[in-house]
């Protein structure tokens, strides 16, 4: 009796479909006219993502893996700093380890803090440079230090704002 019923649910279940003579025929449906294309699967892939900027300058920099991991994990803010650990609830001090004047984030420890500070003066005077004056982000603290340079140099500085944060 069990595999009676089980037909009727079958038989419910196709009793629409029609067969037909002409061949299968495989439709991509990321895009319009069904056709696969290798882009148009990457752009499947990556489409629920998130768009991050800078990114570029990340990942052209000359510096090793493991740096742009951290430059990248900089960017999104993702490091275990003093504010990120309060949002999650965990035991957090407030104020940054190094100078005891601002809250502890990734952006503070890189471009504001006074200990950060004076390394990049130490760093752009053997370059011939001043400091510019402090961003609230990293991102932006980046870019005013690359708009001094031009070609490899930028390059070069774009490695060593990576290697030195």
């Amino acid at each position: 009796m069990l595999e009676l019923t089980d037909y009727l649910h079958l038989w419910v279940a196709v009793v629409d479909i029609h067969l037909g003579n002409e061949p299968d025929k495989t439709i991509w449906r990321w895009t319009p006219d069904g056709c696969y294309t290798a882009k148009s699967a990457y752009n499947m892939m990556h489409s629920g993502s998130i768009k991050m900027s800078g990114h570029r300058l990340i990942w052209k920099t000359w510096a090793a893996l493991r740096v742009k991991i951290f430059i990248w994990i900089a960017m999104k803010r993702r490091h275990w700093t003093g504010n990120r650990r309060a949002r999650h609830g965990l035991d957090a001090r407030e104020l940054c380890y190094l100078c005891d004047q601002g809250q502890e984030t990734i952006d503070h420890i890189i471009a504001v803090c006074p200990f950060s500070r004076e390394v990049w003066f130490y760093v752009l005077q053997a370059l011939g440079q001043q400091v510019p004056p402090a961003s609230q982000t990293t991102l932006s603290w980046w870019r005013r230090l690359r708009s001094v340079f031009n070609g490899d140099r930028r390059n070069g500085m774009d490695s060593l704002f990576a290697l030195v944060s």
